[in-house]
């Protein structure tokens, strides 16, 4: 693995195994120092005017127990020598992460253990130094816009045939479009207002009648491959758009949850349905007008050229200093671009959670307080907004003046050649015409730009979400283990949401097929992280859990989680029928399968005395259950799932003691013959089970059965005392 480089101009004078940058000095002012790890000796090496200096040299045989110690606002890396601990490096809460795996690391080299160094994390980008997105090493601002156009047209290539013919019908239009300008030269100076000997009279009707059929016919077969055009465009950009749409979609799918623990759902919203909305107006009609006046541009070109080559240049003088100006807004518009989005995206995100939690908003009478929040998102996002748009009229009124100084010159030099030289007036007419036609593909490609920033950006944003990779991959050699006997076993087990806090510190446990494990501890100490573990929505930092005696990251996924069911604390049933939400996990089950598991989970009684029964249909979030029952359903989704090894997160946390009690024996029911992790915060319903394992503060205080435990009078004793403690004041209160 990579690390950084030692700092220029320093010799370490042996192999160097790990440089590790800190953005700290040791009397916490910002600066640079570098922690060396060579072969033999640990150095600090300090930056001043003339050269990298040591100014701390220890032998790493000396050394001992390095940890990497958390303070407000940053972080001290220690190790101990000869008994007294020593400070090596200071370091800011940005590189927290980095020195805790340092720690780990330099711990286990000192005990004589291989370990990789850990890699250096990529907060900011290597080209333009901003900071990057957590879980991406993407960078908006320097994506090329070449590369997006590419990767755009990429999705081109399965319809490369409709793309063609849509080319090739581009190329005919075009040159229809040229056609009827040329027409005004023989109209007027053969017709109209003929140079020299006039023909007759019945002769010049008879070629202004074929000026004007053939004018009819060029308008009549444009008009038609136009709506041809439009219809196959419409057609593609819509597939187009599609495919990136439900590309993004399947990607968002398969992300770890550490991707989302890492953003607002409003956020990740915006990129499917905005930015690709956005994307798709482009590639509907953006990209037919910029082809076309691109063709339209070379044309018109070619023929001014050929009409008169010294008149064209008179026309061609103010393009340069239009791609000047284009080019130079373009440059300072994306920067105003990504701001317009990312105030787009917050405002998304502020609305999908002010709306998400209305009822605690009337509860609170806070109704006030979000609106003057969305407001002055609001306008913040229309100031950005309005900024992109100064920009672009000042480019557009800018372009205006050029263009018209242009169509001046061919006006006053044109009209001289007419008055004094050869040129007559219907090649200045036709001149005039197509210089009209050359100017305004000019002028719409400015706005065109404008539309492809804002397009390319969101395509930039979409492609930064696809080019995610997910934290929990599936292995190459992942082995297929479709049938489970649920053997778990957790060896030395350590993680953190972030790395540097872990939740879980070195926890072992082994777990027999059939057996039902009590995960308690008071909030906080690793429960829920336990089973997320085992369930491989994350992966461990440190240590393995194997399954059936196979490393969890060597089983495929798919087989994973098919084997594990999962009743969570915080029930989540999706719009649909009753029926449906049980058979989530099994869509093909029926209806005597889906009643058995809910008279397994005690909820067919309340389910058939609802008016449709089965097919009742639930709102968004279950919508029209209430806690209790929404938790039945998920028991009893859990039930038709049939897994080897179920997981019950606060299963009985919604509902009285009534219920509960009905779900205790449909529980020990359903528990026969798999292996059951059981999370309560009423310890009472922990009874049953095998063992129970106390976890305080991420590590393991106590193992044993409840009565082992009780007897022990030690932290699960604790803890029940302080349950029953509660329990007496709320039954004083009631």
């Amino acid at each position: 693995m990579s690390c950084p480089a030692l700092p220029e101009g320093y010799d370490a004078g042996e192999p160097v195994r790990l440089v590790a940058e800190t953005d700290l000095l040791p009397d916490g002012r910002f600066g640079r120092e570098w922690l060396v790890i060579g072969e033999s000796t640990l150095r600090i090496v300090a930056e001043n005017a003339e050269e990298p200096h040591p100014r701390l040299e220890l032998p790493l045989a000396e050394l001992s127990e390095p940890k990497a110690e958390a303070l407000i606002g940053g972080g001290v890396l220690e190790v101990a020598r000869n008994g007294e601990r020593i400070e090596l490096v200071r370091y800011t809460t940005a590189r927290a992460g980095r020195f805790t795996a340092v720690a780990q690391v330099l711990g286990k080299w000192l005990e004589g253990e291989e370990a990789e160094p850990p890699e250096e994390e990529q907060r900011r980008c290597p080209r333009c130094g901003l900071p990057l997105a957590e879980g991406t090493k993407v960078c908006p601002a320097c994506l090329p816009k070449t590369r997006t156009l590419r990767r755009l047209a990429g999705y081109l290539y399965p319809r490369w045939r409709p793309a063609l013919v849509l080319a090739l019908l581009a190329l005919v239009h075009t040159a229809l479009g040229l056609v009827p300008p040329y027409l005004q030269k023989p109209l007027m100076d053969g017709v109209l207002a003929p140079v020299g000997e006039a023909a007759p009279v019945d002769q010049r009707s008879r070629l202004l009648g074929l000026l004007v059929l053939a004018l009819l016919v060029a308008h009549v077969l444009m008009a038609t491959i136009s709506a041809v055009r439009n219809w196959l465009v419409a057609w593609l950009g819509n597939r187009i758009s599609h495919d990136i749409r439900t590309e993004l979609y399947e990607h968002l799918q398969f992300l770890s949850l550490s991707f989302y623990d890492k953003r607002q759902i409003g956020s990740v919203i915006s990129r499917v349905n905005q930015d690709t909305g956005r994307l798709q107006e482009f590639l509907v009609w953006g990209s037919q007008d910029l082809a076309t006046n691109l063709l339209l541009i070379v044309g018109i070109t070619v023929v001014l050229l050929v009409m008169n080559a010294k008149l064209a240049l008179f026309v061609f003088l103010p393009a340069p200093i239009v791609v000047l100006l284009s080019t130079t807004v373009w440059r300072r518009i994306r920067h105003h671009m990504h701001r317009f989005f990312h105030r787009w995206s917050t405002l998304n995100s502020v609305l999908n959670e002010t709306l998400s939690g209305l009822r605690v908003t009337k509860a609170f009478a806070q109704e006030r307080r979000h609106i003057d929040d969305f407001a002055a998102r609001s306008d913040a996002l229309a100031i950005a907004g309005t900024g992109v748009e100064r920009v672009w009229s000042i480019l557009f009124s800018g372009m205006s003046l050029v263009m018209m100084l242009g169509t001046l010159l061919v006006w006053y030099v044109g009209g001289r050649e007419v008055l004094f030289g050869p040129m007559t007036l219907g090649t200045l007419v036709a001149f005039l015409t197509y210089v009209a036609m050359f100017y305004q593909p000019l002028r719409f490609m400015s706005m065109l730009l404008n539309w492809a920033s804002r397009s390319l950006a969101a395509a930039e944003r979409v492609f930064e979400v696809l080019d995610t990779a997910p934290e929990v991959a599936e292995a190459e050699d992942a082995v297929a283990m479709p049938e489970m006997q649920g053997r778990v076993e957790f060896r030395d087990v350590t993680f953190g949401y972030e790395r540097h806090r872990p939740v879980l510190k070195g926890v072992s446990y082994h777990v027999e097929p059939g057996e039902m494990i009590g995960l308690v501890g008071q909030s906080g100490a690793g429960k829920t992280t336990t089973v997320n573990l085992l369930c491989r929505f994350y992966d461990v930092d440190e240590g393995q859990i194997l399954i059936d005696g196979m490393p969890i990251e060597r089983i495929r996924i798919a087989d994973l989680r098919h084997n594990i069911g999962i009743v969570p604390q915080d029930t989540f049933l999706f719009a649909g029928t009753i029926a449906e939400n049980i058979a989530y996990a099994r869509p093909g089950a029926t209806r005597e399968e889906i009643v058995r598991a809910a008279r397994a989970a005690n909820a067919h009684e309340f389910i058939i005395s609802k008016p449709d029964g089965y097919e009742t249909l639930l709102g968004e979030k279950g919508q029209g259950l209430s806690a209790g029952e929404q938790q039945r359903l998920a028991i009893a989704r859990a039930v038709l799932h049939d897994p080897a090894i179920l997981i019950l997160d606060e299963a009985t946390s919604q509902v009285d003691v009534e219920t509960e009690k009905g779900i205790q024996e449909a529980i020990e029911r359903l528990v026969e013959s798999r292996t059951t992790f059981a999370i309560a915060h009423r310890l009472s319903t922990l009874k049953n089970a095998d063992r129970l394992i106390v976890l305080k503060d991420g590590e393991i205080a106590e193992i044993g059965s409840h009565d082992q435990l009780i007897s022990a009078e030690g932290e699960f004793h604790r803890l029940v005392q302080t349950y029953q403690e509660i329990s007496k004041v709320s039954a004083v209160e009631r």
